[in-house]
């Protein structure tokens, strides 16, 4: 599993991003370099895509689709701080049991409401009140080996893609590892639904 972070010029939409990762990751297959994680995070007054994946990306098309450095500028064996692509899994085999993470989560939380009493699964909405958010959110962690400390919603907004309008919710708190082998696959696999559209990638941080 690779990390890559690259800084932005402009904020993309959703469309933009799923055309960049098909031509970052030119040996998979349109739909599947965009079942790859990502999301757009703020660092300070900078804007960053960061995209977990199986597979190394084009650093340099990245960069050139969307990234704030001048071509010119550019070089991959020496990127700026913010454009760098890192092996994940040395990070990931250090995850252990009862650890504290500083994590973010953007993702889009929704229930199932039946319409009619033989409908099996029901219709999707979105999760409107922070409260049901945060209820959300703490049932992840039980599927997801982690159990949380502290929570907050920092983010609200809603995605358009195409005729798709989905809701997505910036959670920022603490959590505790309860699980290392099924936190590992919620870091690399995401949580959630959404995770073509920008939802779903769960990254955390070393706990003061």
């Amino acid at each position: 599993m690779f990390m890559t972070r690259v800084q932005l010029k402009r904020l993309p939409t959703p469309n933009v991003i799923h055309s960049v990762l098909s031509a970052a990751f030119p040996g998979k297959r349109s739909e599947n370099a965009n079942e790859n994680l990502w999301r757009v995070d703020n660092l300070g007054d900078t804007k960053v895509l960061i995209i977990v994946s199986t597979d190394v990306p084009d650093l340099k098309q990245l960069v050139i689709s969307v990234g704030k450095s001048k071509v010119g500028e550019f070089s991959v064996n020496e990127p700026n701080k913010l454009d760098k692509t890192v092996d994940y899994e040395p990070f990931l085999k250090s995850i252990a049991n009862n650890q504290n993470w500083n994590f973010r989560l953007c993702a889009n939380p929704v229930e199932h409401k039946r319409q009619t009493p033989t409908d099996k699964r029901g219709k999707v909405f979105a999760l409107r009140s922070i409260s049901e958010q945060l209820h959300w959110v703490r049932s992840q962690g039980d599927k997801n080996g982690f159990s949380i400390i502290g929570c907050s919603v920092t983010g609200d907004s809603w995605i358009a893609f195409d005729r798709i309008r989905i809701r997505s919710i910036t959670f920022d708190g603490l959590l505790t590892v309860k699980d290392p082998d099924a936190f590992r696959r919620a870091l690399t696999q995401g949580i959630g639904r959404g995770k073509a559209y920008g939802c779903g990638l769960l990254t955390i941080a070393k706990a003061e």
